[in-house]
């Protein structure tokens, strides 16, 4: 049989206009040519190197493709990790790579099976395609599939005619970008070419890693990977480093392979100064990194690491061009405007070091009511919220706790953006493992915009009569002893039931049902008034955090989703909505005392000095509510209140970063920032607060 090497595409800035393109997704996992002749099946890397004993399943599955049609074949596609029977990323692979234990590899074709997603053809029988256009190939696939049948470990790409349509769903899944191929072009075996282009929606590009740091404190094995491409000249230019993305696993397979590879001087053309001693290591191991922007400096900012790459050579590592990451405008007319902003992280503010905050055992979790749904149904939901919108917008959604009838998801809510009803609704499945436990047993109160962000609006606190049964509602005791029916949150059906109804932000109250009179925590809600920019607010907060520092007490930073901050402290079992008012007056008091110029607490707007921010513990009474967590704010874009480590709270923090767009691919990364610090509960004893 005839060897062959696979074509590659270009880096490309901007989405052709033009109707003679194809679009494709870009699949995250290792390109693979897969050769089949009568029984002998051979899975080869882009780089030469041999897969088929990695990835079982797949050659199982070309083995019965190869019976089926009873001639051999060369198809052209990605090994991608399956989760829940759909593409997963990258990461979902890495324990596959580098298996040799037939035992080991077997375990995994188990637990994390794979699948080739096939999207091109180089040989069918005996005809040789190479110099075929991309039309007359994909009809010799789709023949070879549509007579080969159904294989789990072997399936047909995904092929669409719009560039916008494809391009929403890679938004939309969390995709790395898509591939736009040209209908007419032959395929350029071995050869880089712009007759398909690479379309990325994230900054992620493979790095050279040229050393590593010791660890420090707890940690094994490594500190951090030392980062470098190579530039024209052929030297390995320094890119920075990163110690974020790693599992204790992934530490230990990586230190295995670079500990014997380790030399005395280092590869970098200028050697980078570290923190930590240093170890060098010969260029040879590729690692995939994620990124947020270059420096001007030429540094990785918020570099994270996604995996180990086999499949290309060191020396191929280059600067990649931008593509679509991070561009606020279309890419051409048609597009959009989804903008992925940065969303910056470094050190403490001005660099000032900052007093340890004093932390109290966690009280018992006070979780009860419907179990969260399960993560797992996540994708198949976005998925068929995505059909329902391209079918007209209205159809019955099945859900964990039974059938939601939802309608109009094709209705733009954000005029600016174009973001839809449906995206609202995929944004809030796509974050559910995180929103669910945060709103469990709270009731709601919904401000709903039937007619999107520039429509009249309107408050709704009881729930409406005869609610989908899949939905949850029921009576809670109000202010003044009354009883209303309200929708509790802590279910996937209610909370896309509430953006049914036109809802966008998720309100709910301090307090779960079953407890209404014991608040779970207290909240300062930073407002800033007429003339304060939002680097005031962050002076604010971070005044705010000097207080609490003081106090002894914990809190966890969130952006309001709009224009302020909320300063959250999570508070032990059985403190009540007056005490939790009141270590919010405390705190604000102490701040607006310190820091009369800046902040007041002055509740009337006209008695307010120009530029300062309103330091506000009012919001602390039983029923009252502010943005929840994770939720999208009804702004000219869909903004995200969004949970922060207190190192993000300086000048270059930017809320206009945190969208539907950006938070799911945060929450994976970053993890549930807001569970982590509500763990951490403060007691009031010493304070003088007293029910």
């Amino acid at each position: 049989m005839k060897t062959f090497t696979p074509m590659l595409a270009t880096i490309g800035s901007e989405l052709p206009a033009d109707d003679g393109w194809v679009f494709e997704p870009k699949y995250d996992g290792i390109r693979i040519l897969a050769f089949s002749e009568g029984d002998s099946v051979a899975l080869v890397s882009r780089n030469g190197i041999d897969k088929t004993r990695q990835f079982p399943e797949v050659a199982d599955g070309i083995r019965t493709l190869q019976a089926r049609v009873k001639r051999p074949f060369v198809i052209d596609g990605e090994v991608v990790a399956t989760l829940r029977d759909a593409p997963a990323r990258f990461q979902a692979l890495q324990g596959r790579t580098h298996l040799t234990n037939s035992a080991a590899i077997e375990e995994l074709r188990r637990e994390n099976p794979v699948a080739l997603m096939v999207f091109d053809i180089l040989l069918d029988g005996k005809s040789t395609l190479i110099d075929e256009t991309w039309t007359v190939r994909r009809k010799h696939l789709a023949a070879l599939f549509r007579e080969g049948g159904k294989l789990r470990a072997v399936r047909l790409g995904g092929v669409g005619r719009s560039g916008d349509a494809m391009l929403q769903q890679a938004r939309g899944h969390g995709w790395e970008g898509i591939i736009a191929k040209r209908r007419s072009a032959h395929y350029a075996a071995g050869k880089r070419s712009r007759a398909w282009l690479k379309l990325k929606i994230e900054r992620r590009q493979e790095f050279v890693i040229g050393g590593w740091t010791e660890p420090r404190r707890s940690r094994e094995h490594i500190g951090a990977i030392l980062l470098g491409y190579y530039d024209e000249d052929g030297s390995l230019i320094y890119a920075g480093h990163t110690g974020t993305g790693f599992t204790r696993q992934s530490l230990a397979d990586l230190s295995r392979l670079l500990e014997p590879l380790e030399r005395k001087s280092s590869p970098f053309k200028t050697r980078p100064r570290t923190n930590e001693p240093a170890h060098w290591t010969r260029p040879s191991v590729i690692a995939e990194i994620k990124f947020n922007e270059w420096t001007t400096d030429g540094r990785l900012r918020q570099p994270v690491f996604m995996g180990v790459r086999t499949d290309k050579s060191p020396h191929e590592v280059v600067r990649e061009p931008d593509s679509l990451a991070g561009k606020r405008g279309p890419s051409h007319g048609r597009i959009r405007a989804k903008s992925t902003r940065r969303v910056a992280a470094s050190v403490t503010r001005r660099g000032r070091k900052r007093k340890p905050t004093r932390t109290r055992a966690a009280a018992p979790t006070r979780t009860t009511g419907r179990a969260v749904s399960a993560p797992a149904r996540t994708d198949r939901i976005v998925r068929r919220l995505d059909e329902i919108e391209a079918a007209g917008g209205s159809d019955v959604l099945e859900l964990p706790t039974g059938p939601l009838d939802v309608s109009s998801l094709d209705k733009v809510f954000f005029p600016t953006t174009k973001n839809t009803k449906g995206d609202v609704m995929r944004y809030y499945v796509s974050v559910a493992r995180a929103i669910l436990p945060a709103i469990m047993d709270r009731p709601l109160v919904m401000k709903r915009f039937p007619n999107g962000v520039r429509g009249k609006a309107f408050y709704q606190q009881r729930a409406p009569a005869n609610p989908p049964a899949s939905v949850r509602a029921e009576e809670v005791s109000d202010v003044g002893m009354t009883t209303q029916n309200k929708l509790i949150g802590g279910d996937l059906a209610t909370l896309l039931y509430i953006v049914q109804l036109g809802a966008i932000s998720v309100d709910p109250w301090h307090s779960r049902r079953q407890s209404v009179q014991y608040a779970d925590y207290a909240i300062i809600d930073l407002d800033p008034g007429a003339g304060a920019p939002f680097g005031r607010v962050v002076e604010v907060a971070n005044a705010v955090k000097d207080v609490l520092d003081q106090l002894g007490l914990h809190a966890v930073p969130k952006t309001s989703g709009a224009s302020g901050i909320h300063v959250v402290l999570p508070l032990a079992e059985g403190i009540r909505n007056e005490e939790a008012r009141a270590i919010a007056q405390i705190v604000a008091t102490q701040v607006v005392e310190r820091y009369p110029k800046i902040a007041t607490i002055e509740r009337r707007v006209g008695g307010r000095a120009r530029g300062t921010v309103y330091v506000d513990y009012l919001q602390n009474i039983r029923g009252k509510t502010v943005a929840g967590v994770y939720s999208v704010r009804a702004e000219p874009r869909p903004t995200v209140s969004t949970p922060l480590n207190w190192a993000e709270v300086d000048d270059d923090l930017d809320p206009g970063a945190f969208t539907i767009d950006t938070v799911p691919d945060r929450l994976r990364t970053e993890g549930d920032l807001w569970a982590k610090g509500m763990r951490k509960r403060n007691s009031l004893r010493g304070l003088g607060v007293h029910a």
